[in-house]
């Protein structure tokens, strides 16, 4: 038998994210992602895994697909296969996420310049799926009212 307490292999980093893989098989995976404030799960798919996320402390802002919610203990979310989804950490204090995924993942593809800077609280957010030029969003962390539009490098820039 395998068993893991998720405390024993806790570990929080300053520069991004810590995800550890501390169960798996030929079939499912068991995921840990450990979060400093502000720190992100980038937005991503996997097109043949569906995966399951579990909040075990902190409190975050999910974006699956196009919806975005606040999550907080206990909080379970569903990312489907195939579908765009990402995390950050937007509480003021570390987050602990468990995620298992199945079939085990063979593939993650990345969305490039997913997300933008809040101009008031400074907050990396990630965009919803299918953002454009001009659309009107709302800051999860300070409620901040803003539009979005690409910067000549092809970034999303965010204004009041």
């Amino acid at each position: 038998m395998q068993s893991v307490k998720i405390n024993d292999i806790k570990e929080f980093t300053a520069e991004k994210f810590m995800k550890k893989v501390p169960l798996e098989t030929d079939k499912i995976v068991f995921n840990t992602f450990y979060f400093k404030q502000r720190q992100l799960l980038p937005f991503h798919k996997h097109p043949a895994t569906d995966e399951m996320f579990y909040i075990v402390e902190g409190i975050g802002e999910f974006t699956v697909g196009g919806e975005q919610i606040i999550v907080g203990p206990t909080s379970a979310v569903y990312g489907p296969a195939g579908t765009f989804h990402g995390l950050v950490n937007s509480g003021d204090k570390d987050m602990i996420v468990i995620s298992v995924q199945g079939p085990k993942p063979v593939e993650t593809v990345f969305a490039e310049n997913a997300t933008y800077i809040c101009p008031v609280c400074k907050q990396e957010v990630i965009l919803k799926d299918g953002a454009k030029e001009g659309d009107k969003v709302v800051c999860p962390r300070c409620q901040a009212k803003l539009t979005i539009s690409k910067t000549k490098d092809g970034k999303w820039d965010a204004k009041q």
